[in-house]
């Protein structure tokens, strides 16, 4: 049996109805969120408040590229299928920093919106948005031990899920004590 087949066989690629609801509802958040921060552009006028969402989307259009890089170049994705169909476990790059950069890019996306805006309803559907999205990361780790078995668990312990700061961190003492 090839790899690509056994891994098939151990991650069940298809998704429940149930499992597309926290999705549609982060989605619509967001949606509306962006929809939104044109009417309500910087609406205290706090300037400083405005320059950290714009950094903050500068960072989801960064993180939010490097998954895609790497993948296609470490993953070895399925010739046809979505980068994200990875047949390899990932641990190099912006996979040695966090393990769901994806993700965390979203979050970004969301946080910066509510910063550009700093309107109250902006801010609390970020904030739902970044919870429902954290949420889910732990329902992918599921999945990704199904798929990658022991050796995701292991990277588990060696990565944090999306915090970057303590990712970093980690990933530079590593390397610092490698010489």
């Amino acid at each position: 049996m090839s790899i690509n087949k056994e891994i098939d066989k151990n991650f069940d690629s298809s998704f429940s109805w149930k499992e597309m609801i926290p999705s549609t509802i982060y989605g619509l958040l967001i949606i509306v969120q962006l929809v939104m921060v044109f009417f309500y552009y910087n609406f205290y006028r706090i300037t400083l408040l405005t320059w950290i969402g714009w950094l903050l989307l500068a960072l989801f259009f960064i993180i939010g590229s490097l998954p895609r890089i790497v993948f296609k170049k470490e993953g070895k994705p399925e010739k046809g299928k979505n980068f994200l169909s990875t047949t390899m476990l990932v641990e190099t790059g912006i996979y040695s920093i966090v393990r769901h950069p994806y993700w965390l890019s979203w979050i970004l996306l969301s946080l910066s919106l509510s910063f550009l805006s700093q309107y109250w309803v902006i801010v609390l559907f970020g904030i739902i948005s970044s919870i429902i999205i954290y949420l889910e990361t732990y329902h992918l780790d599921k999945r990704l031990i199904k798929k990658f078995g022991e050796n995701y668990n292991i990277y588990k312990k060696k990565v944090p899920r999306l915090n970057f700061i303590i990712g970093l961190i980690k990933h530079l003492t590593k390397r610092k004590s490698r010489g």
